[in-house]
């Protein structure tokens, strides 16, 4: 079982070492993404020309990269900021966004996959068996009834497949969140329903992790940003959905270590 003690100590390092994140996102989430690793201590940029990549990215901690709103630009931006950040070495988290609706950003995923190392695939059961499988039952950027539908163990095992073929941790989020590395998984069941309910709220997961995988390893940055998130989205105020929001935003910055602690709920196993 996971020292939760010992985990939450990582959000001290990050305030102390204050890492530059590259993230390359959407523009439907670039703020949210901007200032949720601003709240957790590290430093965000957002930079997505592609002649820029060169120059910024080697300078960076950590890069994650975001297929939501594609357009070619940032495929040109995302692929060079990779080979950059694989050059020097850098953790890479890549968040398969609508990989299942759209075989442009299959493709895209595909691509950057076969060509660099990432430490974390994130995405929902749809974008998951998406790039497991080809195609899925996904309904735009959210995950389908079907896919939603399919069994712990079947989606545990693509995980791991997938784990195994790219030689990164897999993480699918959902009504329970599964992060699968080898032959390790661990399911998390915190959240609430209301967070499906603003956009951004995958991508801005997205850059917690990136934003503490700056300073530990992958599955440590992965299980202390969900926790984060989903904790502090269950102890915000839900009756209004701006509201909510709002209160989560202010949660991922100041929840304290104790509730994350007393209210995690992780499960670990071996496939």
């Amino acid at each position: 079982m996971k020292n939760l003690k010992d985990l939450v100590k990582i959000r001290a390092e990050i305030r102390k070492k204050e890492p530059l994140i590259h993230a390359i996102t959407n523009p439907i989430a670039i703020n949210m993404v901007a200032n949720s690793i601003l709240f957790v201590g590290a430093k965000p940029i957002c930079a997505e020309h592609p002649q820029e990549m060169e120059d910024i990215t080697p300078k960076a901690d950590a890069l994650s990269i975001n297929l939501g709103n594609i357009n070619q630009s940032r495929m040109e931006a995302m692929d060079r900021a990779s080979f950059f950040a694989s050059k020097k070495g850098l953790p890479i988290i890549i968040d398969l966004v609508g990989i299942g609706a759209s075989r442009l950003r299959l493709n895209v995923a595909k691509n950057l996959l076969d060509k660099y190392k990432f430490s974390l695939l994130k995405g929902n059961a749809s974008e998951i068996i998406a790039l497991a499988k080809g195609a899925s039952s996904a309904k735009g950027v959210d995950v389908g009834k079907d896919d939603e539908d399919k069994s712990l163990e079947y989606v545990i095992k693509t995980c791991q497949d997938l784990s195994k073929k790219y030689q990164a941790a897999v993480l699918l989020t959902g009504k329970i969140d599964i992060l699968v590395k080898d032959n390790k998984y661990y399911l998390i069941e915190n959240g609430c329903p209301e967070l499906s309910n603003i956009t951004a709220t995958g991508c801005m997961l997205t850059g917690l992790i990136s934003a503490f995988i700056a300073v530990t390893d992958v599955i440590n940055a992965s299980l202390l940003a969900m926790l984060i998130m989903e904790i502090g989205a269950e102890m915000s105020d839900k009756d209004k959905p701006y509201s909510f929001f709002v209160d989560l935003m202010d949660k991922i910055g100041t929840i304290s270590d104790e509730i994350i602690i007393d209210h995690a709920k992780i499960k670990e196993g071996e496939i």
